[in-house]
């Protein structure tokens, strides 16, 4: 609850902010604009896996490595603003939704399809209310900069395949210990998350009708959480130190891109 009311209270700042352009400056016109996203995970999105399972392996991933891991991503965008003349310069509100994948990195996913499994996928959608301002130096080159804040919605698709367990016993006629692989199905689920999210950005119109920009997006701390269900598979696969670790498994993402615009 506390959560969604920050969000409410950051849009309904931005939205005050956004009357009183309206109300001191020009309105130019209605702008839409379609994006290309390709970005690069940063932060924890981004670490390396945690060695944690009884087996020593990395997959299944469970609550405690999924998150990690990300490679280079694409998405898309989407934007409706207005053009308003302060001036020295263009000022423009806006709203932005992004859609953007990302996989979990090459020698993992290897990893679940050689366990006939399939590795986990990540989605984030930001919601963005912002301002863009841009000054135009010439009929060519109007370089801009823009900040945004809103929520993120952060999905990560089902993992599954076949993992191994080790299990420990005693040989009866040595009494020395003999490790026991057993092959165990495992299918995790996780439950989407949501944040509050930013993104600031710089870049430059080629025109009127296409732009190029460098964005950082900040998509805050998401706690990883499996499905009720899901919860005593994860005791298969879990170290015994990990098992009744009841510790939330907080992931902060973040994202790097490079952003091709349409305008129209």
């Amino acid at each position: 609850m506390r959560k969604s009311n920050t969000i409410k209270s950051l849009c309904l700042a931005v939205a005050f902010v956004f009357t009183g352009f309206a109300a001191n400056a020009q309105l130019t016109h209605l702008e839409q604009s379609m994006f290309l996203n390709f970005n690069a995970a940063m932060g924890a999105f981004n670490d390396d896996l945690d060695p944690v399972l009884a087996s020593g392996d990395q997959i299944p991933l469970t609550r405690y490595n999924v998150g990690k891991n990300a490679g280079l991503g694409v998405g898309i965008g989407y934007r409706i603003s207005y053009r308003f003349d302060v001036g020295f310069g263009e000022v423009s509100p806006y709203i932005h939704a992004d859609f953007m994948w990302n996989r979990t990195k090459g020698d993992i996913r290897d990893k679940f399809l050689a366990a006939d499994g399939t590795a986990p996928t990540y989605f984030n959608l930001p919601i963005f209310i912002g301002v863009n301002y841009r000054y135009q130096l010439n009929d060519i080159f109007t370089p801009f900069a823009e900040f945004g804040i809103g929520p993120d919605f952060f999905f990560i698709t089902k993992e599954s395949g076949t993992g191994t367990v080790v299990s420990t016993t005693t040989d009866s006629q040595t009494g020395l210990p003999v490790d026991n692989k057993i092959s165990k199905d495992f299918k995790y689920k996780y439950k989407t998350t949501s944040n509050v999210a930013w993104q600031i950005g710089a870049g430059c119109f080629f025109g009127e009708h296409v732009s190029a920009s460098l964005h950082y997006s900040g998509y805050g701390k998401h706690a990883i959480k499996t499905t009720d269900k899901d919860v005593s598979v994860q005791d298969v696969f879990l170290s015994d130190e990990k098992k009744n670790d009841t510790k939330v498994q907080n992931r902060s993402i973040g994202l790097l891109s490079l952003r091709i615009g349409f305008h129209f």
